[in-house]
């Protein structure tokens, strides 16, 4: 094989790695400056690779592999979330091996793996068989990376970080990613934003602080439990369609007649992205103040102390426990939730239930949330993390009810034998949310409620049947008071101002509440 035809063939398979994603993000044309900021980690990575084996296109081959894993990613992200592969996406990536029943699915686990094992397998052949063009020098390719890895060092710090972000932002990046990818490139993209996003960072963390105040202790007026529920996927499905059954979320109802206050939760993710809501809900802190950290906040952000609503309660005396029935270090939760002011988190290990489908149910975390309030005594904050109905719904799982088969009929409906499983899962969540009331009912209405659903399911093929193209899931905040109960439809990062309303109303703790903030005010 002549050299210029090695050459031209790793030059190729190259090309195709950078250009790949770019089809799928729509790239355009764009000015020169983009251009290279995109071309950059491609082109530095085939260089290494060819000065490591002196194969060019064995290292062509595997640029081409990342570029297409990367492509395939990004469609399906678009496909299934409704948005492109982002930089925080990044700290996903050794899930996608300890947890694959959550990611493979999506994509399709004979794609991934297949593609996976032809593309190793293939890079091995030819490694073994493509003459060398280059004579690999391991000291070269040794000192190369470690200027790679040195610059990349200074760039994180300052003050050359500064100096990178400010000549990102001259890229004029909108901070909406389907739209900067389409301009800037996908590879440009997950480069501005993680740069602009680790410059920025040091300043938010201090905008959002804990304010350094003494304890007021136990003995800081009466006090009542605090729940705070964040229901995988649950929304009001009758809001899909008709074909819903009117009679599919009897605990929602009850819950609502004897409300604070109820409505839609707008959150920013769809179909995933469980942090986003999360985050919000326990720090009240508003998506435009995150900047680029906002599309994960526990990647990087929420790895520092951060005034929340479980760090207020626990100034007032209470103890803060947060349950999660999973493994405690997705998405980082385990170093998180300290850093958010909670006492313990009690995971899998602590609590039972599996890694795979079927999870820990709604109705048995309804239970034991019971139990720890009846243990723990009324100056307590319980912060539960379903995931009984986490999709995807098609993996196999505990019979249907008969009854909810009987009244919706699947048949016709893109994805609607998944679509009837996550009803299936949504009834056992209201289930959940029934015991609760029924189970604080009997405590004498003592403590504060809040249920809200982290998103909607993924369920992109069956809402776009029924024509559905909201983005809201719903809360209900309970109990309510002699005043009837409120409609109000909020962000996600109001539901801590509104469950500070409500224990000011309920108890004799003097939680702040900011002043727009008082509309439950006139319940009281």
């Amino acid at each position: 094989m002549g050299a210029w035809l090695q050459l031209g063939a790793g030059g190729a398979l190259t090309l195709a790695g950078w250009l790949i994603p770019r089809h799928v993000a729509a790239a355009r044309t764009a000015a020169w400056p983009a251009v290279l900021v995109d071309l950059l980690p491609v082109g530095l990575g085939a260089t290494l690779l060819l000065l490591a084996t002196g194969r060019p296109i064995c290292s062509g081959l595997v640029v081409l592999a990342l570029g297409a894993g990367l492509a395939l990613a990004d469609r399906t992200k678009r496909a299934v979330l409704r948005e492109p592969v982002v930089f925080s996406d990044m700290s996903e990536l050794p899930h996608v091996v300890t947890h694959p029943h959550l990611y493979l699915p999506f994509a399709g686990p004979g794609l991934v793996i297949g593609g996976a094992v032809a593309g190793i397998a293939s890079c091995a052949v030819l490694l073994l068989l493509e003459p060398r063009l280059l004579a690999p020098d391991r000291a070269l390719t040794l000192a190369c990376g470690l200027v790679v890895g040195a610059v990349g060092w200074v760039v994180s710090r300052e003050p050359a970080l500064s100096a990178a972000a400010a000549m990102l932002r001259r890229l004029h990046p909108v901070g909406e990613p389907v739209e900067d990818t389409a301009r800037l490139g996908p590879f440009a993209v997950l480069f501005v934003y993680g740069i602009i996003a680790r410059a920025e960072r040091a300043e938010r963390r201090t905008r959002h602080a804990p304010q350094s105040a003494p304890s007021l202790g136990r003995q800081a007026g009466a006090a009542v439990p605090v729940v705070l529920v964040q229901c995988e996927s649950f929304f009001d499905a009758r809001r899909l369609s008709r074909a819903i059954p009117k009679d599919m979320l009897p605990g929602l109802e009850r819950c609502r007649k004897h409300a604070a206050a109820f409505g839609r939760l707008d959150v920013s993710g769809w179909g995933a992205n469980t942090m986003r809501a999360e985050f919000a809900a326990l720090t009240g802190i508003p998506e435009g103040d995150l900047g680029y950290d906002r599309f994960n906040p526990y990647h990087a952000l929420a790895r520092a102390p951060i005034a929340s609503l479980a760090r207020d309660l626990r100034g007032h005396g209470y103890q803060t426990l947060c349950l999660h029935p999973f493994d405690r270090g997705f998405f980082g939760r385990d170093e998180v939730m300290p850093k958010l002011g909670f006492d313990e988190f009690l995971c899998r290990r602590n609590l039972g239930g599996s890694r795979r489908p079927p999870y820990f149910s709604d109705p048995d975390l309804a239970r034991l949330i019971l139990q720890v309030i009846g243990s723990r005594g009324p100056r307590v904050f319980v912060f539960a993390i379903t995931m009984g109905n986490h999709g995807p719904w098609r993996l196999k799982g505990p019979a249907i009810d008969a009854g909810l088969a009987r009244q919706f009929d699947p048949s016709g409906v893109p994805q609607g034998g998944d679509l009837l499983r996550y009803l299936h899962g949504l009834r056992q969540s209201d289930e959940m949310l029934d015991i609760l009331v029924e189970g604080m009912e009997r405590r004498g209405r003592d403590g504060v409620l809040a249920f809200y659903g982290d998103h909607l399911p993924s369920l992109p093929r069956a809402f776009d049947y029924f024509g559905f193209a909201e983005w809201t899931s719903d809360y209900v905040l309970w109990p309510g008071t002699a005043m009837p109960p409120r409609q109000l439809d909020v962000p996600a990062y109001r539901l801590p101002q509104l469950i500070k309303d409500a224990l000011r109303v309920r108890s004799a703790i003097g939680l702040s509440v900011p002043a727009e903030t008082g509309c439950l005010d006139g319940a009281a």
